[in-house]
């Protein structure tokens, strides 16, 4: 079976975006608040702000926002890089109503997980297989879906001179709901409803530890194989296979 498809018109889960922004805000947390100077006549427009470090310098800001709906200004880590949507089908068909309803994004976001290339991880790094308890190298357990943090993308269709790559689940991320319409066009591909619902139960044992399965399961007391059968429904399983 085929594991990617081609996008459709519907965004959706499991697509993949070439270039997102994921960001990190690293401690102590830094506010970033207009200064008021102005630079002189002659120079190119410019915002200069003055960035305070909480909460150190709390008591010398009024009105402060951190804790509040109007939300802050702050400094974070951020790198672009591929990525993939993972926010339900329905709340993104929802969010789509909204925005057409009140003609404006604002900030709605939707999250996200970045991709990267399994070349990038170090050949020399070994991690315990689960099954066999041997330390392998941590390329082929997440090949072998073994790696409950990685989700592993064979080369995308069209790309494969670019090599397979994983989806890192630990670090899913709110993304700005524009972005993703932005690039709508530029997907490279979406997964099918097979390898989607492979992503989810891999996204269960990552959060969870606990492993679900789409497929039977031996029962360790009567070694029967036991049909769980479980499917993630309101998603766009609309898209053509990718052959």
């Amino acid at each position: 079976m085929p594991f990617y498809a081609h996008p459709t018109a519907l965004l959706s889960p499991g697509d993949v975006f070439p270039r997102l922004p994921f960001s990190i805000t690293t401690a102590p947390l830094r506010v970033a608040r207009l200064s008021g100077w102005n630079p002189p006549a002659g120079r190119e427009p410019a915002e200069f702000r003055k960035i305070f470090t909480l909460p150190q310098d709390a008591q010398r800001l009024s009105n402060l926002r951190i804790e509040t709906q109007q939300r802050e200004d702050t400094l974070a880590s951020t790198r672009v890089t591929m990525g993939m949507l993972l926010t339900w089908g329905s709340q993104i068909e929802a969010d789509q109503v909204r925005v057409e309803t009140q003609g404006r994004v604002g900030k709605l976001a939707w999250l996200a997980a970045p991709i990267y290339r399994l070349l990038d991880v170090p050949a020399d790094v070994r991690e315990q297989d689960p099954e066999t308890h041997m330390l392998v190298p941590l390329r082929d357990l997440v090949r072998g879906g073994k790696c409950r943090d990685y989700f592993y993308l064979p080369p995308f269709p069209n790309r494969s001179a670019e090599g397979d790559h994983y989806v890192e689940l630990r670090k899913i991320t709110p993304v700005g709901m524009q972005f993703f319409v932005d690039s709508r066009a530029e997907r490279i591909a979406t997964l099918t409803e097979q390898s989607l619902g492979d992503l989810f139960t891999t996204m269960m044992w990552s959060l969870t530890r606990a492993e679900l399965f789409f497929r039977p399961v031996t029962c360790p007391r009567c070694a029967e194989q036991v049909p769980i059968d479980v499917r993630f429904h309101g998603q766009n399983f609309d898209a053509e296979p990718w052959e």
